[in-house]
């Protein structure tokens, strides 16, 4: 009998043909991975259907918006409670989907938890449609300044908490004009892209309050506000 001999072109071309698979293995799976992951859209992102999207919103107009000037008119301190399906109510009223060059974002929300807020919104860029998370877990310091203190950036299970910090940073960078007749609130968006500290304090109308402490808790947010008396000359964030 005789015994089957090797060839040694057919080994050759055996190697080639393993190294090939694992190499187009190698490249796969990773993108794989990645694809799944970016895929992924949270249970948590459930944006609310918005009955009569063309009105205010009567959770600002009818709630929101009385408690606050009703309280701050008499300069004390007090405490504003912000729900958050009424928050999200009001930012779904605004124009959605927005285009900001590539990135095409459609109507965020806003979720409140023990210590944390998360920010969501599918956004849309070179024809795959991902979930952007923004969790955030605020804090203040001795002084009473505010930091946002993100924590993290997902695409959806993807974290890209040091590339959105470079894109924002070059996208504020690139805005610095519509800023000009609003150099406190410039400051604030600055402080808030670099994870830095910064005063607490907002002019809304004739009214200029300080946050001087927070909670967040499930479904809402409490503030409790100090209102100052807005000097003549004083800029406007």
């Amino acid at each position: 009998m005789k015994s089957k001999k090797n060839n040694p072109v057919n080994s050759r071309f055996r190697g080639i043909r393993i190294a090939a698979i694992v190499v187009v293995f190698c490249l796969l799976v990773p993108a794989a991975v990645v694809w799944v992951l970016v895929g992924f859209s949270p249970r948590a992102y459930c944006p609310p259907p918005i009955e009569q999207p063309e009105q205010v919103s009567p959770y600002l107009t009818h709630k929101l918006g009385p408690d606050f000037y009703n309280q701050a008119q008499f300069y004390e301190p007090f405490e504003l409670i912000v729900e958050q399906d009424g928050l999200n109510d009001i930012i779904g009223r605004d124009q959605w989907p927005r285009r900001f060059g590539e990135v095409t974002v459609f109507r965020p929300m806003i979720i409140f938890e023990k210590d944390t807020v998360y920010l969501m919104g599918r956004v849309e860029v070179y024809g795959i449609s991902p979930v952007l998370t923004l969790a955030a877990r605020p804090v203040m310091d001795e002084r009473g300044r505010l930091n946002v203190n993100i924590r993290s950036v997902q695409l959806g299970l993807l974290p890209i908490t040091r590339v959105a910090a470079h894109v924002a940073e070059k996208a504020l960078a690139d805005s610095a004009e519509l800023f000009e007749d609003w150099p406190g609130l410039e400051t604030v968006v600055k402080a808030i892209v670099g994870n830095e500290f910064f005063e607490p304090s907002f002019d809304f109308g004739k009214q200029r309050v300080t946050v001087k402490d927070f909670s967040l808790e499930p479904g809402q947010l409490r503030l409790y506000l100090v209102p100052q008396i807005k000097s003549a000359n004083s800029a406007t964030p």
